[in-house]
C-alpha cells in the first residue's frame, strides 16, 4: 500500500517546500510517504518536474457542468455574471465539444507527471443546490452523462494508467446505491478503471452520524453493500467529515446582488464546513483499511502549513492496521 498526501502547488505551499531541506522529496522522506497525489487543474503541465514524486494526479473538476453538456445555455449562464465568466469557468470553452478539448488537454498536462493513476470526480451540483440540497438532476442522469463525457475523452489516457472515479455526496457516484454504481461502470467503455473511495464524502451522505465510531461502521457497511464492486476500490482518500450539525442549519446563499467575489468566498467557506477533511482520531477507522486493502492511501487533509500537516499525518497514521 502506497501512502500519499494531497498537494496543490499554490504559492503558499510552494514557498514552504522551497525552504524545506530537500524540498518536496525531502519532506516526503522525512514523513515516510511514497509521494503526493498532485492536483492538476490547468491545460499545461507545471513548470516544476513532479515525476517521481506524484504517485497519482487528481484531474480538474467542474462542480456544475451538466447544463452545458445538455445544451441548456440559459441554465448554464445563470450561475455566472456574463458569457466571459462562463467560458472562463469551463477553461475557455462555450460548447460541449470545446469543453471536451479542455478535458483532454488537462489529461495530457496531468500525464506529464507520469502518474500511476488519475482521479476523476463524478457528480453535478449547481451553486445554490450545494446549500439547499434540492437538485435539478438525479443520480442516474448524472452518471449516464458522466459516462458519456469520459468515453468521449478516454482515448487520451494511456491503457496502462488506471482512472479511478471518486464518489461525492452530490448527485452522481455517491456509492450509496450499488445498482447505480454498477450501471455507471457498465457504461464505461474502458477496462482499466476503478474507484477512489473518499471516506469524508461518503460520510457526508449520512448527516445523522455524530461520532467517528459511527462513521467508521457506516463506511464499512457501505463498502460491504457494494458486493463484488468492492474489488474496484483501488484507493482511499482518507479523512473524517462529521458535518451533520452544520448541514441541519440549512445555511442560505448570499443574495444575488452580492459580488462574484463575495459569492465565491461564501461558497468556499460553506464547502469547507460541509467537507471537513479532518484527520481521524479513532482507531475504529482501521477496520475500513483492513476491509478494502487499498493499493493507494491518500491522507487527504486540510492544512495551512506543512508542520501542521505532519502532525495530522502522525495522528492518522498511528491508527492504521
Amino acid at each position: 500500500m502506497k501512502q500519499e498526501f494531497n498537494y496543490c502547488p499554490i504559492p503558499e505551499y510552494a514557498e514552504q517546500l522551497a525552504a524545506y531541506p530537500g524540498q518536496l522529496p525531502g519532506w516526503l522522506k522525512d514523513n515516510d510517504l511514497d509521494g503526493a497525489e498532485l492536483y492538476v487543474y490547468d491545460t499545461k503541465p507545471y513548470e516544476e518536474d513532479y515525476r517521481g514524486t506524484a504517485v497519482g494526479v487528481h484531474l480538474r473538476y467542474w462542480p456544475s457542468w451538466l447544463d452545458l453538456w445538455f445544451g441548456k445555455k440559459e441554465e448554464a449562464a445563470r450561475e455566472h455574471k456574463d458569457a466571459e465568466a462562463l467560458r472562463a469557468y469551463f477553461g475557455g470553452a462555450a460548447t460541449p465539444e470545446a469543453w471536451l478539448g479542455v478535458i483532454e488537454a488537462n489529461i495530457r498536462a496531468s500525464l506529464a507527471a507520469e502518474p500511476e493513476y488519475l482521479v476523476w470526480h463524478v457528480s453535478q451540483c449547481r451553486r445554490e443546490e450545494s446549500f439547499t440540497f434540492r437538485f435539478a438532476y438525479d443520480d442516474e442522469t448524472v452518471l449516464d452523462a458522466a459516462a458519456e463525457v469520459f468515453n468521449a475523452v478516454s482515448a487520451a489516457v494511456p491503457e496502462g494508467v488506471p482512472v479511478l472515479f471518486e464518489n461525492l455526496w452530490w448527485p452522481g457516484l455517491r456509492l450509496t446505491e450499488p445498482r447505480l454504481a454498477e450501471r455507471f461502470f457498465a457504461k464505461i467503455a474502458r477496462e482499466n478503471v476503478g474507484i477512489m473511495l473518499d471516506s469524508g464524502h461518503l460520510l457526508n451522505t449520512e448527516p445523522a452520524l455524530t461520532t467517528e465510531e459511527e462513521g467508521a461502521a457506516y463506511l464499512c457497511r457501505r463498502v460491504k453493500d457494494l458486493g463484488y464492486l468492492k474489488e474496484l476500490i483501488k484507493g482511499i482518500h482518507l479523512s473524517c467529515s462529521l458535518s451533520g450539525a452544520y448541514r441541519r442549519q440549512l445555511p442560505s446563499l448570499v443574495q444575488s446582488s452580492s459580488s462574484e467575489e463575495e459569492l465565491m468566498a461564501h461558497l468556499m467557506s460553506h464547502i469547507v464546513r460541509l467537507d471537513q477533511h479532518r484527520p481521524f482520531s479513532s482507531p475504529a477507522v482501521a477496520e475500513l483499511i483492513e476491509l478494502v486493502q487499498p493499493h493507494y492511501l491518500v491522507h487527504e487533509l486540510y492544512y495551512d502549513t506543512f508542520a501542521e500537516l505532519a502532525k495530522y499525518l502522525r495522528q492518522q497514521r498511528a491508527l492504521l492496521p
